[in-house]
């Protein structure tokens, strides 16, 4: 699980800023929305337009795609414009793995990976400067990597040299980092690691997984339709019909003679529900990260609710990160104090994140109406 993210002159993060998932002294949802190694199963991200709450899941997504998608990584794009000079882009990450810690360092000078670390128990296992690093093994041997392009990384050049047969703990963060999803639902994209790509649709959570859990989800928010996934439907009116080797989803209303309609033919709102929570099931079940931006897109209140509750309440080791601009799900009912965040952007300072546990808001107000109050701070200002 992922305990501390530090951002530093990352986009719009000039000064040093720290996400931080331990939790603190709040005993309100003490026993769904944390595990018992005391870390958060995610955190809340609010704050006006344009002032950097996408960035701190961008900080998320590159770590993914650094070590774990096949993509080309630039990581000029996500130096710090805002920074006159020329300054070195830090970032640092905590995990706790196996019960294990691994801290994962990064400084990006002029769009080069200049200088990496990993540690683990405090123990260094690899460290880089420039285009040499040094990994050290199990059995303490050194071996020494080269050459190494300015925008790779080293400890995933190791990963895909030996797949860690020599370190457990490695092994098992890769997996947590290859089964973690980003999702962009306002552009309806899914990314994760699978083999030469890192683009999803659910028809690939589907042909692997089927509908049982999906449809054990609906039922278990009161949603009132099903799915099946088939590549034939007719009742009445509606015929569906696909080749053999192509199954689609059908969305059956309960309320309505079973009715169904292609997923193509639904709304928004269910074609949305169908792109994103199937994966958000997956992350569950392996334990793994889902980072949604723009949660908000197409969902009504109370299902966004419905999703927060269901994966706090059944996930043990998954986190969820979510941007959104839904101030209800501001609630002591889904999230606690420590683990909401706002976000503002400042002159000359560029973005602050803000922890609203930090303001030490009692369990018992209304933490909606004292953010929209500015108390915690990210209200947008127009003049």
């Amino acid at each position: 699980m992922l305990v501390r993210l530090s951002m530093e002159n990352f986009k719009s993060f000039m000064k040093r800023n720290d996400l931080d998932l331990l939790a603190t002294g709040y005993e309100i949802l003490n026993e769904i929305n944390k595990n018992e190694d005391n870390i958060l199963k995610g955190a809340l991200i609010v704050g006006g337009n344009a002032t950097g709450k996408s960035t701190v899941l961008d900080a998320i997504k590159f770590l993914l795609e650094l070590l774990v998608w096949q993509v080309n990584i630039y990581p000029l794009k996500y130096a710090c414009l805002f920074n006159e000079s020329e300054p070195k882009t830090l970032l640092e990450y905590e995990f706790l793995i196996n019960n294990s810690t691994i801290n994962y360092k990064l400084e990006i000078l002029e769009g080069r990976i200049f200088k990496e670390i990993v540690d683990v128990n405090d123990k260094n296992i690899l460290s880089r400067m420039g285009e040499t690093a040094e990994y050290i093994n199990s059995n303490g041997t050194v071996i020494e990597l080269s050459n190494l392009q300015t925008n790779q990384s080293a400890i995933r050049k190791v990963y895909f040299d030996t797949k860690f047969i020599d370190n457990d703990i490695l092994k098992l963060w890769f997996k947590f980092l290859e089964d973690s999803v980003y999702i962009d639902q306002s552009n309806k994209k899914v990314n994760k690691a699978i083999g030469n790509s890192s683009q999803l649709t659910y028809f690939d959570y589907f042909d692997k997984n089927g509908t049982d859990e999906f449809n054990k989800f609906l039922n278990e928010i009161d949603y009132n339709q099903n799915v099946v996934y088939t590549n034939q439907y007719k009742l009445d009116k509606v015929q569906f019909n696909r080749n053999e080797d192509r199954k689609d989803i059908i969305m059956k209303r309960k309320d309505f003679k079973d009715f169904g309609l292609p997923i193509q033919l639904e709304s928004v709102g269910n074609e949305t529900l169908i792109n994103v929570v199937p994966f958000i099931i997956e992350a569950m079940q392996n334990n793994a990260m889902v980072i949604i931006d723009e949660f908000s897109s197409a969902f009504h209140n109370i299902l966004e609710e419905k999703i927060i509750k269901y994966f706090m309440k059944n996930s043990k080791r998954a986190q969820l990160f979510l941007v959104s601009h839904s101030t209800n799900l501001l609630t002591n009912t889904l999230f606690r104090p420590d683990q909401i965040y706002t976000v503002d952007f400042i002159e000359n300072i560029g973005s602050r994140l803000n922890r609203v546990s930090d303001s030490k808001p009692r369990e018992a107000q209304n933490l909606e109406k004292m953010y929209l109050s500015g108390v915690f701070n990210g209200i947008p200002t127009f003049k």
